[in-house]
């Protein structure tokens, strides 16, 4: 079992990354689900966590959608001074780098909550399993209703470095489900 550090206060990075250029205005449907999932997040620990006035938003972001972004989350009771944006990163691995460089130096990091498309875990889980061992981190899915192939475009681009962390751990998972389906087998 990892030691976990101590948590003080929360971090919620909303990745609305994307490479739809044919959006004039507004954003497209599945940033907006990504922006609702956060809204719930936000809500969830404003009701629940003791450490609830400790709370930052993180937009990872274009310059262009971040206004609109922001514009929606305050309109839903989002206070502007807890949100900071992030425009320099362009995928999910450059947002993780950013986000470990700013709470590696703190003696309590917060505790993070990453929203993003539900396809995003996979990579979510290979970073999570090799830069940030030992931190409470959480990831949030949004739907994404576009079609596959589009999902798979913006997949390519935010291929995982998979590192041994992750394969140990996927070798170890299909290890239990072998002994489970063994103990325990179906239809008998």
């Amino acid at each position: 079992m990892p030691e976990y550090h101590f948590t003080d206060g929360n971090l919620i990075i909303l990745y609305a990354v994307h490479r739809s250029s044919s959006i004039d205005y507004g954003l497209p449907r599945y940033i907006d689900e990504r922006i609702k999932t956060c809204i719930d997040t936000f809500r969830i620990i404003m009701q629940s966590k003791p450490d609830k006035h400790k709370t930052m938003i993180i937009i990872v972001a274009n310059r262009k959608s971040t206004q609109n972004i922001k514009d929606e989350l305050v309109n839903a009771g989002v206070d502007e001074k807890i949100i900071a944006e992030d425009y320099i990163s362009g995928n999910v691995v450059q947002t993780f780098d950013h986000i470990l460089n700013i709470i590696k130096t703190k003696i309590n990091p917060p505790y993070i909550y990453f929203v993003g498309s539900v396809w995003l875990r996979d990579i979510y889980d290979s970073i999570v399993a090799s830069k940030l061992k030992g931190y409470r981190v959480q990831f949030q899915g949004a739907l994404d209703h576009r079609p596959y192939e589009e999902i798979e475009m913006d997949k390519m681009l935010d291929i995982p470095n998979k590192e041994i962390g992750y394969y140990k751990r996927k070798a170890k998972d299909k290890t239990i489900d072998m002994l489970l389906n063994y103990i325990f087998p179906e239809g008998k």
